[in-house]
């Protein structure tokens, strides 16, 4: 039973529903992260047509053909999201990156296979997605020039996909980091911004909503069985500018989370109404224990008192 760790800000709503996000490769914070770079699309290119028997058809249509799986190859990523984990919870460069500067916390899962309930009935199917966190390798050199044959001589995209979202530059290999690559219609809740008044009330028993802030609402399904309506839901409403800042998760699933480890900077009262959410909450499990960061006399460090 692997446990990891996943740093984050102090959010109140997260302390009602225990929700992470599924970042596609666009929004991430290192450029290069996911990309595919030009060097590995050529290769895989070369080995469809270049190696390939004669085509048989129309010039147009092979470089029409071409052009599209060129296409394809390089935002095929963009379908899929990824929750980054770690190893590693006592990092001071992440608490201060991704914790808020000590303000935030850390929470520790279970990451067995009950972590995340899924719905899209591709995703046991497709040879992208990972449902159990892959270690990420690190590297001074992109994925291009030299990348394994089993990533270019297969005859679909899986390993493909899987060596660029899963490879990143070496000044990130402080952060020994695991992830889930999930395709985005897994999402099991929206957040919004909604420009249309009119929108809310347009909407039938299938789509709950719920009010955040301003006009930040959580869009998702009424009920399990209707979750699969909540990604067209999204895309109409967002090609129609209904709706704007997308941003999808994934729900943990009750006693996946077997810890909360709050920074040295969050407050008392911050740390007694966190709890008392997660107490309220019927999302979480019974069994988390709580962990407060107190930082060394003596070392550039972190260590963790239980907290009663």
């Amino acid at each position: 039973m692997r446990i990891l760790y996943k740093y984050m800000p102090l959010r109140s709503s997260f302390f009602d529903d225990p929700l992470l996000r599924l970042t596609p490769p666009s929004e991430l914070n290192d450029p290069f992260d996911s990309k595919p770079t030009q060097a590995g699309i050529e290769k895989k290119l070369k080995f469809f047509f270049d190696d390939q028997d004669e085509f048989e058809g129309p010039e147009s249509d092979f470089r029409n053909i071409r052009t599209t799986y060129e296409g394809d190859l390089k935002n095929g990523l963009d379908q899929f999201g990824i929750i980054s984990l770690t190893e590693d919870p006592y990092n001071l460069l992440m608490w201060s990156h991704y914790a808020n500067e000590h303000r935030g916390l850390v929470i520790s899962i279970v990451c067995d296979p009950s972590v995340f309930e899924y719905h899209d009935k591709f995703t046991e199917a497709c040879g992208v997605s990972k449902t159990k966190p892959s270690r990420v390798s690190y590297s001074n050199m992109r994925p291009g020039q030299q990348m394994p044959d089993s990533t270019i001589y297969e005859y679909f995209e899986h390993n493909f996909y899987t060596h660029f979202a899963m490879t990143k530059g070496n000044d990130w290999i402080y952060e020994k980091e695991y992830r889930y690559l999930l395709r985005l219609t897994e999402a099991d809740a929206a957040i919004v911004d909604i420009n249309s008044a009119n929108w809310i009330s347009q909407q039938g028993d299938d789509i709950r909503i719920t009010h955040i802030q301003e006009k930040t609402y959580k869009i998702e399904a009424s009920c399990a069985e209707k979750r699969d309506i909540l990604p067209w839901v999204l895309a109409i409403s967002q090609g129609r500018s209904e709706i704007s800042n997308v941003k999808l998760f994934k729900r943990l699933k009750p006693n996946s989370i077997t810890g909360i480890y709050f920074g040295s900077r969050v407050s008392g009262d911050e740390i007694l109404k966190a709890r008392e959410g997660i107490e309220k909450s019927p999302l979480f499990g019974q069994s988390i224990r709580f962990h407060r960061s107190i930082e060394s006399q003596d070392r550039f460090e972190i260590n963790f008192e239980m907290l009663c």
